[in-house]
């Protein structure tokens, strides 16, 4: 058997005659230090808005400039209820805002809720413009994309 040395290492080659090589360890050699450990991280998303598709702007738009013809030919306190929400909701749909699908959600719940007692009233017209509403804003809700930033942060 023939060893090949390798000055001071810890392992040592050793070839036999049949030309197999095993493996020798040298216990007198300390081990190598460890590699230093990378720095823990971790990602941090962050939202900073919310994206609406083009179908969903119009609809808002449109739905606004109905509730502002009707708060001008009725002029009731549902229209003048009605004109704030949609005004709210086209801003936060128009801006992008991160806290958006909160007004969209509870403009929706709100409209659904008018519904049936509109209908019981007979202001057929009104409770079919809360339907739209309503579905508009399960539309917008559904189809929000979120805009996310994300930091790599070492832990401390």
């Amino acid at each position: 058997m023939s060893l090949i040395s390798m000055d001071k290492s810890r392992h040592l080659v050793v070839e036999a005659p049949d030309g197999s090589v095993a493996i020798a360890f040298n216990q007198e050699v300390p081990a190598p230090e460890p590699p230093p450990e990378p720095p823990a991280t971790r990602t941090r998303i962050r939202i900073t808005g919310l994206a609406f598709c083009e179908k969903g702007k119009i609809m808002t738009c449109i739905l606004f400039y109905i509730s502002l013809f009707m708060i001008t030919w009725f002029f009731r306190i549902i229209d003048i209820v009605n004109m704030c929400l949609m005004f709210m909701t086209l801003v936060s749909v128009v801006t992008g805002w991160s806290y958006a699908s909160y007004q969209i959600v509870v403009h929706g719940i709100l409209s659904s809720f008018t519904i049936v007692p509109l209908i019981v009233i007979d202001m057929w017209g009104t409770a079919v413009y809360q339907i739209g509403v309503a579905v508009l804003c399960a539309y917008l809700n559904f189809t929000s994309k979120y805009i996310t930033v994300q930091h790599l942060e070492e832990i401390p």
